[in-house]
């Protein structure tokens, strides 16, 4: 009898096989940085979704708002999801003037305001020249429909910023692309980046995250295409993110990322590089540095009148803020992130949804475990200094909020050209940059006791109970919307316990479990963008202004009238300006008495009045102006006017020319500016 040999498993089944390719896979190179096909493989899998979400014209933005406007019943290109009204600055501004360029040709001065606008400063329009190339996220007008050129406007930067996370996570991590992969997605779904949708508070955290991961690369590789290549992408985002112009979110960001490079260096300096080594290693970061910063100066040479009016405007001007200007309230909406869902039913402590919407900060309250590591090895210095840095911004940034006294200080660093509210952005990024790092040096061996990673779960918890009190003592309504707080606080709690126990696979599972719950249905699942071209009203302003040989408009009511003349492409004193222009506002108000009222970046709206236009400002952004027909403004310089429904316009210097019936028994109505009967 002989003995039987038991059957091998396929290997398709066998455990111990699978764990030695992925082991095989992720193998680092020999200078400790991560294979190539590791760093690809998560951007390689993006850029096939954002491909396929593409060509399907498949995006987030809230366009459709202006569906129940137009038509009863549901919107047939809404797939999920419903349109964020909160979310005017893309649906009603960014996404109405790229309609608008699409339907002028592209052109680099915008004709719709009277005299015309900057289509580069500050809106960042989609257009037709050089500087085109750095706005990787607009180049889908040039050749697509507005269909298709929206979707790829909207996934880029988003998608980007997942590209980015990761390479920085999976250069720290090398051996784990998975949890590199997880920590990128649960950051791009923090509530502050769904709420805050827009390139110019996406790519300024792209640059950050290169920024960083150049820098390692460039310090540690042993060979040289490498580091060339990623300084090379650092040079183009230096531009991309510089031609946003958006400086609130820009200043945390390169405040945080130069304390954490600093880190960097000491770090390679302790490791022994000399300093003759150490400066031929950062120089292509120095180069990338130059070469982005001479291109983005050229253009602002370009567009130095530009520049120069909207410095010049009242709001916001060259707005500096003092240091120390929030209290307990700023505190807590800071922290306020286990309260996410409360955004959905329109804002929180006070403010609207986008304004309140935080991060999960969860290397914030990981702070006290760099200090642990620093007093651990403070007798050989072997800490790692990048954490050092990124924590060191956490705290500045935090000074610059709450410490009053030293402006002199935060001007030379900027801060004071940003908000606290914008400042979220900077703590953001360093607390990743926190998280990351730590995953990476705390080990099995060489970890906090329960006690101490116990006490900072606690703290959290403690400072989320807080908020809900004091919510509930003062409107118990306000926290009945807060949904789920009560899980994703104790969620949020795991989270910071199990990094500090390094326990990271547990930590970014539920990281990311967070981010689904707190941000992935922010915004909705939209088919193309809802393009009021299409529309009967559209068409007959169009024929109507081809017929005139070019008129110009004024559109009376709600938003709908001032979008509907924008996508149709005539000239009107209806939108959102940039750098307000005097040729425009000479007609509207010649004396200059409304100079404060209408220099500013602000949507332009009108309002029935009698007499000569009033101009006030309902909010610092916002620009009403009245409309009497029989004025000498309107008799001067309006041919036709576009009204809707909310608003009485009759006038004896108005006659209807078309009406158009809409939703809820809405109704839009051109009419012509006549001469006024004697």
């Amino acid at each position: 009898m002989t003995d039987s040999i038991p059957a091998r498993r396929p290997a398709f089944w066998n455990r111990a096989v699978w764990r030695g390719r992925v082991d095989r896979w992720v193998t680092p190179r020999p200078d400790g940085l991560p294979a190539i096909r590791v760093l690809i493989a998560l951007p390689l899998l993006l850029a096939v979704i954002g491909a396929i979400l593409v060509g399907l014209s498949v995006n987030g933005s809230s366009s459709g708002a202006f569906h129940s406007e137009l038509h009863d019943g549901a919107d047939p290109d809404l797939i999920a999801g419903t349109p964020q009204l909160i979310r005017t600055d893309e649906w009603a501004v960014q996404t109405v003037w790229a309609i608008t360029q699409a339907e002028q040709g592209l052109p680099v001065e915008n004709e719709t305001f009277p005299g015309g606008m900057d289509a580069t400063i500050p809106q960042d329009l989609p257009r037709a020249d050089w500087s085109v190339a750095f706005r990787p996220h607009l180049l889908g007008f040039l050749s697509w429909d507005v269909d298709h050129a929206i979707a790829l406007k909207w996934w880029l930067p988003g998608l980007a910023l997942i590209a980015a996370v990761y390479c920085f996570a999976v250069t720290i991590l090398p051996r784990r692309p998975f949890l590199a992969a997880g920590i990128a997605g649960g950051f791009f779904l923090s509530p502050f980046f769904q709420w805050w949708f827009l390139q110019t508070t996406l790519w300024p955290a792209v640059w950050g995250f290169v920024l960083l991961t150049t820098v390692v690369w460039c310090l540690r590789a042993t060979t040289r295409v490498a580091p060339l290549v990623w300084s090379g992408i650092l040079a183009y985002l230096t531009v991309v993110m510089a031609m946003g112009i958006y400086v609130p979110f820009i200043v945390p960001i390169v405040l945080v990322g130069a304390l954490t490079v600093v880190g960097a260096v000491f770090d390679a300096r302790r490791s022994g590089i000399g300093f003759g080594r150490l400066a031929l290693r950062v120089a292509p970061v120095l180069g990338a540095g130059a070469v982005g910063s001479a291109i983005t100066l050229a253009w602002l040479v370009e567009k130095s009148a530009t520049v120069d009016a909207f410095l010049g405007t009242a709001y916001p001007g060259e707005r500096l803020v003092a240091a120390g200007q929030s209290g307990g309230v700023e505190l807590a909406h800071i922290l306020s992130s286990s309260f996410a869902l409360s955004l959905k039913a329109g804002g929180w402590l006070g403010l609207n949804s986008s304004e309140a919407s935080t991060f999960f900060f969860a290397g914030a309250f990981l702070i006290p475990v760099v200090v642990w590591l620093v007093v651990r090895w403070r007798r050989t210095l072997a800490f790692p200094w990048m954490l050092v840095g990124a924590s060191a911004s956490v705290l500045v940034i935090a000074a610059f909020i709450f410490l009053p006294g030293w402006d002199a200080l935060a001007h030379l660093l900027f801060l004071d050209r940003s908000l606290p509210g914008r400042l979220r952005l900077g703590v953001g990024f360093a607390s990743l940059v926190i998280m990351v790092i730590l995953i990476r040096e705390l080990t099995p061996d060489r970890r906090p006791r329960r006690l101490f990673a116990g006490i900072l779960a606690l703290l959290f918890l403690g400072s989320q109970a807080a908020i809900a009190f004091a919510v509930w003592a003062e409107s118990p309504g306000a926290l009945a919307a807060a949904r789920f707080w009560w899980i994703l606080a104790p969620l949020s709690a795991a989270v910071i316990y199990l990094i500090a126990r390094a326990r990271p696979a547990a930590a970014v599972a539920i990281f990311v479990v967070i981010g689904v719950i707190s941000g992935a249905t922010v915004n909705p699942v939209y088919r193309g963008v809802l393009d009021l071209r299409e529309t009967d009203a559209s068409a007959a302003v169009r024929e109507l202004d081809e017929r005139a040989g070019g008129a110009t408009w004024v559109g009376v009511g709600g938003r709908l009238t001032g979008a509907m003349l924008l996508e149709s492409g005539v000239e009107a004193f209806n939108g959102f300006q940039g750098a307000p222009s005097d040729e425009m506002w000479h007609p509207v108000d010649p004396t200059g008495a409304y100079e404060f009222e209408w220099n500013r970046l602000a949507g332009i709206g009108w309002t029935p009045g009698v007499g000569e236009p009033q101009i006030s400002n309902p909010a610092p952004d916002q620009i009403l102006v009245t409309f009497d027909a029989c004025s000498a403004f309107a008799q001067e310089n309006v041919d036709f006017v576009l009204a809707d429904k909310t608003v009485d316009v009759e006038s004896a210097c108005l006659e209807p020319v078309e009406e158009f019936d809409l939703a809820a028994d809405g109704e839009l109505t051109i009419l012509e500016v006549v001469p006024q009967h004697p």
